[in-house]
């Protein structure tokens, strides 16, 4: 699964906790579908991982860009070059049935992350 990395880097945030992202496809629950299976995503210009952070920023591994979620575009096995939008509620979803990430990361990651979610 590979994302676009569109505008600019947001403020940098000392405190902010960064996972590997693992989740289902927020652009294909948007659609209606379900959204597969939760799995890893890539920075679609360089193939590096991507992780999700509590501030509500995805971040490269390996060229560590870094951009606010509601600035993406999802692409996945259903629909690998076309990438679409979701909506905050939408990619929330995601993140939240994600049972690896949130096990991992814990309630008061998700409860930050979906403060920093907001609207969109």
């Amino acid at each position: 699964m590979e994302r676009e990395w569109p505008g600019t880097c947001p403020p940098d945030r000392v405190m902010a906790q960064y996972f590997d992202l693992v989740i289902r496809c927020p652009a294909c629950i948007a659609d209606g579908r379900d959204g597969g299976l939760p799995g890893y995503w890539y920075h679609h210009q360089c193939g590096g991982g991507l992780q999700i952070g509590d501030d509500a920023n995805y971040q490269c591994k390996s060229c560590f860009q870094r951009h606010h979620v509601r600035n993406w575009r999802y692409a996945c096995q259903q629909h690998e070059s076309d990438f679409r939008a979701t909506t905050s509620a939408h990619l929330a979803n995601a993140v939240s049935t994600a049972g690896q990430l949130t096990s991992v990361a814990g309630r008061r990651w998700l409860m930050t992350f979906l403060e920093n979610l907001g609207d969109w």
